[in-house]
Formats: C-alpha cells, structure tokens, sequence
C-alpha cells in the first residue's frame, strides 16, 4: 500500500519537474548550415585554441593550425554572406540573427564580432535617416499649413482666429523646426550633406519670424546651411582628360565583396589599387568611408577582446587577437603599447620556465 501511495505522489508530481531533465535539449541551429557543420565548426575552434596555446609546435601541427584557420575563415565569410543577402533583402532582424547565430558558434572570432557592430551600425544609420526623412515630409506639411493659417488669418481678422488653435499650432510648427535642426546636426556629422540641407532648408522656414528675435538661433542655422552648401557646390570644370577619367566606371566589386565578407586586408589592397588608378573619385568615397567604419569597429573589438583574455591569463591569445588587428591598424598606440606588454611578460615567464643555470641564449 505504502508503495502505491509513493508511486501516486510521483505521478503527480511529474508533470512539476524541469522540462530538460525529461526532454533533451535541442541542438542550437544556425539558418543555411547544417547541425554537422556547426558541430565541426565548433570542433575546430576548440582543437586551434589548443595548438594554439601549446609553447612549441611542430611543423605538422603548424601546418594544422593553418588548415584549422582557413576553414575557419571560409565559415566566417559564409555567415557574414548569408547576412548581408537578408540585409539587402531588407531583413535586418534576419541579418541580426545570422551574426548573433555565428558568434555563438564562434565566440572568439572577432570577424564575426566586428560584423556585429557594423551591422548595427549600419541599421542605426539607416534608422536614423527614415526618421529625418519623416520629420522632413511633417514639417514640409507644417509648412504648407503655415500659409493656409496666414491666409485664414488674412481673412479673417486679429480678432476672430482661435486664439488657442493658432498657439497650438505654432507650438508644433517651433517643435518640428527644432527636430529638424537635430536631425541636420548629426547628418553633417556623419557627411550626409543632401539631406541635411534639406532638414535645415525647412526648419528655417519653419522657424520664420521667431530668426529675427532669436539672433543665435538664426546665426546656428545660417553655419549649418554654408557647411552643407560647401560640400553640395557642383565641382568646379576639369580638364577634358581628367573629367574623361572621372566618367569611367570603376570596378569596385572586388572591393565590395571584400568588405562585404569582412575581409578587411584583402579590401585595404583593392581600395589602394583603385585610389592610385582613380584618384578622388566619387565613387569610391563611399567605400572609403565603409571601410574605415569597418576598421575601426574591428580594431575596437580586438583591444577589448585581448584585455579579457589578458585577464584572463591567456597572454599567447591575447597577443595572437592584437596582432592580428595590428595588420589593419599598425599605428594604433594602444595596441602597439598591448603587444610590448604581453611580449615583455612572455618573455620573463619563459625565462623563470627555464632550469637553473641555463644561459639566456639557450
């Protein structure tokens, strides 16, 4: 009896218990590669970390942990591809998901990392550009109602316009023009010129007679406008030979594709070839821009990315991830400071590694 009554209570109680002690956990997937590939993917970053980490290797085991990092970087390069397919497809979530996806299965890679940040980047950039072409198709309405208000008020006299419709209308045309300001502010900051000058265009009509009064204000507004008018003045007539060099098409899908895969090295070679053979050309200041922004998101993540493994004890790793990054950046004072830092400790804990009495060059 005392048994039936346990084996009832058990029952009961099944339903109460965790989920994963019962079920097993499905495998995390990644969309466009299959669980095997993931599982050897993850294989293989394991197996390079600890070649990685040994103090001597051989021949062999170099010759490995190139092979190791090569298909490495070719599952990189696919995962970033997948993501940029669904970026140009207008999936940002998917695109988002892809990376994050990647980054579990890869967690050191700072590629991948680096693809991260660009894209979000890139998002909030085109975030922020939706969002001031909305606030400029609002106040370029505000603006259509400033003229209607006139005219009403024109007919109609001081007197006998809602005194209260009017104030709340100028309350919301001074909140668009000051929006507008905002957003112009940072377009110029990020050398969107077009459109911040079309921002700055109808916050100063919004604003209207209140420039008169506010001498600051109109002085604010008037630098912005010649800074953009700076930059959007038609260039100035070339030579026919230099105009003709200009005109020609450039070919720029190497170089894209390299930023595209977060090949940054192989883009640094494309944008100098084409920079010598097209010098300032307009087409390829764009890219310059790109991949800048790529550099140095890369950079950033890699300092970050070895202090933790500093701390962490993993010096070898640590100068392995700011070496790397040094390819692309060899200027970098924090890095180059980094490197002689984890040098300089290698170099005494292999010397206090070494038996007594052994000469420092043996």
């Amino acid at each position: 009896m005392r048994d039936c009554r346990l084996a009832l209570v058990c029952f009961l109680l099944l339903p109460l218990l965790p989920a994963c002690s019962l079920v097993r956990t499905p495998q995390q997937t990644l969309e466009g590669f299959p669980p095997e590939t993931l599982q050897l993917v993850r294989h293989q970053s394991a197996e390079l970390i600890r070649l990685q980490n040994q103090t001597a290797a051989t021949p062999a085991q170099q010759q490995l942990v190139e092979q190791l990092q090569r298909s490495l970087r070719q599952f990189e390069r696919d995962v970033i591809s997948n993501a940029n397919n669904l970026e140009q497809q207008g999936d940002w979530h998917g695109a988002e998901q892809i990376l994050q996806g990647g980054t579990r299965v890869l967690p050191d890679s700072l590629i991948l990392i680096g693809a991260r940040q660009a894209l979000a980047e890139r998002r909030q950039l085109r975030e922020e550009r939706v969002r001031m072409e909305l606030e400029i198709h609002r106040g370029e309405q505000l603006l259509k109602d400033v003229a209607a208000y006139q005219r009403l008020k024109q007919l109609q006299g001081p007197g006998l316009l809602n005194w209260l419709e009017l104030k709340n209308f100028h309350r919301k045309r001074r909140a668009s023009a000051q929006a507008l300001q905002e957003h112009a502010q940072r377009a110029l900051e990020r050398e969107d010129y077009s459109l911040a000058h079309r921002a700055l265009t109808v916050s100063q009509g919004l604003y209207g007679d209140d420039l008169e009064q506010d001498h600051n204000l109109r002085a604010a507004l008037e630098q912005d406008l010649a800074l953009a008018n700076s930059h959007l003045r038609p260039v100035k007539r070339q030579p026919v030979k230099r105009r003709l060099k200009q005109d020609q098409p450039v070919p720029v899908d190497k170089l894209q594709q390299a930023l595209d895969t977060g090949d940054l090295l192989g883009a640094q070679q494309h944008l100098d070839q084409l920079q010598r053979r097209f010098p300032q050309h307009p087409e390829l200041i764009p890219l310059q821009t790109r991949y800048r922004t790529q550099v140095k998101a890369r950079v950033l993540t890699a300092i970050k990315r070895g202090n933790d493994l500093y701390s962490r004890g993993y010096i070898e790793r640590a100068l392995a991830v700011w070496r790397e990054a040094k390819a692309l950046a060899p200027e970098n004072v924090e890095l180059l400071a980094n490197i002689a830092r984890a040098e300089k400790v290698l170099r005494n804990l292999r010397a206090l590694s070494k038996p007594p009495g052994t000469q420092p060059g043996q």
